[in-house]
């Protein structure tokens, strides 16, 4: 009897051990789960993972690109593909376009679809995306919701993140990079530069991000680059640039880690962004929207009244 007391207290003993040792996992797993059914307020759909959004409008119809996460319980960026949002009213958003890597020089299984932009130009629409933070390339489709084509098979420039601001004049330039972007004219084709890349100059009085995915946009003559909510201006689209402050403080905004973009929907303004669940525990985001007011000396303002 005492042997097979004995046995039985070795086999708790290593069943025990057994479960301290996958109780990690077990409890990813569970937080995972947990993340993945509880709604986050305000945000723009219920299934996480909605991330780096760019808007395009056309008509009365705004197109959200966004970036996917799926690496839950994971400190780093799983993302498998973009996706392509429709909404007409800004409450309810529909998925109606997938980009996935094995379309483009990526190649299958690439989960590094980070940022991008998108571009109506030519009668076609032109999405700029990022390999990680090796390259960005670009892709071509006759529709918003696709199919996109990798017209050049291979990286257009050599950082990532980008963003393409066509001006009054209908010259268009992209952006990129991180810590000092950079920006070149290109060419009307819009897959080809049409100038050698030159450094921003940002001229920091007050605080600006010193990381990656820039937004560019112009109101009243004047040129706003923003990362996050914080953002810079310049009367001269290569700059320098001067720093003025941040949009708002609350939902994620007042971070370098809110990636987004402005743009103007039924001729009012608005501020799309994303921010983490939880960053310190994986990658995980959701996409926000606020309008956006412009006071009588240009400084932008969320409101985030519209949040609450």
């Amino acid at each position: 009897m005492i042997i097979l007391r004995q046995q039985s207290a070795k086999k708790i003993a290593k069943f025990a051990a057994f479960l301290m040792l996958f109780q990690p996992l077990i409890l990813v797993a569970q937080n995972a789960d947990k993340q993945t059914n509880t709604p986050v307020p305000n945000a723009l759909i219920a299934e996480p993972g909605m991330a780096d959004p760019h808007a395009l409008v056309v008509g009365k119809v705004c197109y959200l690109f966004t970036g996917h996460d799926i690496g839950f319980g994971i400190s780093d960026w799983v993302m498998p593909d973009w996706r392509i949002y429709r909404s007409v009213d800004f409450k309810t958003w529909k998925l109606v376009g997938t980009i996935k890597p094995e379309e483009n020089y990526m190649g299958k299984g690439n989960t590094s679809c980070w940022a991008g932009d998108i571009v109506h130009k030519n009668g076609k629409y032109y999405w700029y995306f990022s390999n990680r933070k090796e390259s960005s390339g670009v892709m071509v489709a006759s529709k918003p919701e696709g199919p996109y084509v990798d017209v050049l098979k291979k990286p257009l420039v050599d950082s990532f993140d980008p963003t393409v601001f066509t001006d009054d004049d209908g010259t268009s330039y992209i952006i990129y990079g991180a810590n000092h972007y950079k920006i070149a004219r290109l060419k009307k084709s819009m897959i080809e530069l049409d100038e050698q890349p030159r450094v921003i100059t940002i001229n920091r009085s007050t605080f600006f991000p010193d990381t990656d995915k820039n937004s560019l946009h112009k109101y009243n003559g004047i040129y706003y680059l923003s990362c996050s909510g914080y953002y810079a201006t310049s009367s001269n689209i290569y700059g320098p640039y001067e720093t003025k402050g941040v949009v708002g403080k609350g939902f994620g905004i007042d971070t370098p880690f809110a990636h987004g973009d402005f743009f103007v929907w039924k001729g009012n303004w608005y501020h799309v962004w994303c921010k983490y669940r939880n960053r310190d525990y994986d990658r995980i985001r959701d996409c926000f929207i606020a309008p956006l007011v412009y006071d009588k000396d240009g400084l932008m303002h969320d409101d985030l009244r519209a949040m609450k």
